[in-house]
């Protein structure tokens, strides 16, 4: 009986010692393992080295860069960090989340598929997104709002998208062009949040 309660013990002091992702689950905010002095090896110890890769990943116009992923394989928990020291995998440059439906909530409760009005109420005023149909489209400037300097110290970036191909009349909303994210005619597009970004400046790394 001793030997029992003994191995009992001894699995339920192995389980208390496995790395415990925090609760909520899946937030991302600027600090924590996601901090401005995080590194790779610090989101292996939380979220365990299966779950943690470095590779290559592809950003806007095709360009490529190295960065650490957690849930590679997952899209609904796809998270990717990009670090100022590469070579050492430290100090996050930019922290990146993919597509509707992704797990991770950021600061302040972003959330991709957030509609623009939602993101306009959590900047505090409004703010200008690029046109759409070309390789920046929809990309958030919140310079001047609360989003520009998040608790922590990092930044939110975003890009918005529409689930339908602009009408006629609201061509002039293609290409190099800056919308308000109040505009009357954008809003009735339902423009959804579906990619962004927390990125730490240089100076703070």
């Amino acid at each position: 009986m001793k030997r029992i309660i003994l191995a009992l013990v001894l699995l339920a002091s192995s389980a208390l010692a496995q790395p415990q992702i925090p609760q909520p689950r899946y937030v991302v905010e600027c600090r924590g393992q996601f901090g401005p002095k995080a590194t790779h090896a610090d989101l292996v110890k939380v979220y365990g080295a299966n779950n943690v890769t470095f590779g290559e990943v592809v950003r806007a116009e095709g360009e490529k860069v190295k960065a650490t992923i957690l849930f590679a394989k997952d899209p609904t928990r796809r998270l990717e960090i990009e670090w100022y020291d590469e070579k050492k995998r430290a100090k996050p440059s930019v922290i990146t989340v993919f597509k509707e439906g992704n797990q991770w909530t950021g600061p302040l409760g972003i959330k991709n598929g957030l509609y623009i009005w939602d993101i306009e109420k959590l900047a505090g005023k409004p703010f200008k997104i690029n046109g759409f149909e070309f390789d920046v489209a929809g990309a958030a400037h919140v310079s001047g709002t609360k989003l520009e300097k998040l608790p922590g110290g990092c930044a939110f970036g975003g890009h918005f998208d529409i689930d339908r191909a602009l009408p006629d009349e609201l061509r002039r909303f293609v290409g190099e062009v800056e919308i308000d994210s109040n505009d009357p005619d954008l809003l009735k597009l339902n423009p959804k949040l579906w990619i962004y970004t927390l990125s730490y400046p240089p100076a703070e790394n």
